[in-house]
């Protein structure tokens, strides 16, 4: 469900594959904050959602939480991608005015350095 790389820009892109609800939620959070103490505060965390068809309240609950926590440490938090199902949820909840999203990879690594 879960796969780390890491972009040209020295910046980790968590791949996320396959609906992100309920438990799965759990996991999302437990992943995302193991590459955030690996990368020990350099930055932040891009997440890759090209794979996942939907997510849930938990799911956002995590993302903006995580989202928070890197902002205390001058970090930051980018999504990548999201399939149009996952967009509009974004968009009902009004998250897309807090959380950037971009479409190309390149973009949001380069978002996480300015």
């Amino acid at each position: 469900m879960f796969e780390t790389s890491i972009s040209h820009n020295n910046v980790p892109v968590l791949r996320i594959e396959g609906k992100i609800i309920g438990g799965a939620a759990n996991a999302l959070k437990r992943e995302m904050h193991q590459q955030i103490e690996q990368e020990q505060g350099r930055g932040g965390l891009v997440l890759d959602l090209a794979k996942v068809p939907l997510l849930d309240s938990s799911a956002l609950g995590v993302i903006i939480a995580t989202l928070q926590f890197l902002k205390k440490m001058d970090g930051k938090l980018v999504l990548l991608n999201p399939q149009h199902a996952v967009i509009n949820i974004l968009q009902v909840t009004r998250l897309d005015t807090v959380l950037e999203v971009y479409s190309d990879e390149e973009s949001a690594t380069s978002a996480l350095g300015s």
